[in-house]
């Protein structure tokens, strides 16, 4: 449970989150337009798969999704790095909040941010493009909470690893791509070139979509996730890992206002 100085910081993160929300309506919106221009393709090839009531959404709406959601990453780094720009980080440093109150008060606001986002794509998908799961929404939705707190995770190790907002972004995004692409997030990973399926398991966004396709196309429940769902738990937990070991209250680290 997070102390009163975690939600503290949370509620002023929460603040400047919604003082630019750019970002985050530019994660939905991307998305829905991919989705108009590729769903005839995709509709066709989900078909050849043997999914012959399929309309493509199936695929770019859960595909999509992890793919900006792994993209908006960066947007953790922010919020860290833009406290040093600011000259802001040594006044929390200052106060009775803990590194742990710090770290937890700053991903909370983006963690719901990011599940409402990826919840908003999947309700505009259903509404505008005929997405419609034949598994269980309760299982749809602890994939989407436990991936979401995957992508957290990845972008607090990034803050704790680059020492520039700069280095943080690129790395963040490229890693995302590949995690994306290698995953099955732009086509589904059986598609992918022999070379790519061999090591898409190391994508963690593999396992993210493991579990949506089966829930999405496949009948599937929470019984028949759970394999995926611990990858990425334990993708989680290895990221939490690295930046519990890197991170350093101390650090000086160069951002961007």
């Amino acid at each position: 449970m997070m102390s009163s100085r975690s939600l503290a910081i949370a509620r002023s993160g929460t603040r400047l989150l919604l003082v630019d929300p750019a970002p985050f309506v530019l994660t939905i919106l991307m998305p829905l337009l991919l989705t108009a221009f590729l769903l005839p393709a995709t509709k066709a090839q989900l078909t050849q798969s043997g999914y012959s009531g399929a309309t493509g959404s199936e695929q770019l709406i859960p595909g999509l999704s992890v793919l900006f959601a792994l993209l908006g990453t960066a947007l953790v780094g922010t919020l860290f790095f833009r406290e040093h720009a600011w000259g802001t980080w040594d006044r929390l440093r200052a106060s009775s909040a803990s590194t742990l109150d710090i770290v937890l008060g700053k991903v909370a606001p983006l963690y719901v941010v990011q599940f409402l986002q990826m919840g908003v794509l999947f309700l505009a998908g259903a509404l505008l493009f005929g997405y419609r799961p034949n598994g269980s929404v309760i299982a749809l939705i602890v994939v989407i909470a436990v991936f979401v707190a995957m992508v957290v995770s990845y972008g607090v190790m990034l803050v704790a690893v680059f020492a520039t907002m700069d280095q943080a972004l690129v790395i963040g995004n490229l890693g995302g791509m590949l995690m994306g692409g290698i995953g099955g997030a732009l086509a589904p990973a059986s598609t992918l070139p022999g070379w790519l399926q061999a090591v898409a398991h190391i994508s963690p966004a593999y396992w993210a979509l493991d579990a949506l396709h089966k829930i999405t196309l496949d009948h599937a429940g929470l019984t028949d996730v759970t394999p995926s769902l611990l990858v990425m738990a334990a993708f989680a937990l290895g990221f939490a890992i690295v930046a519990g070991l890197r991170f350093r209250p101390s650090d000086a680290k160069v951002g961007t206002t």
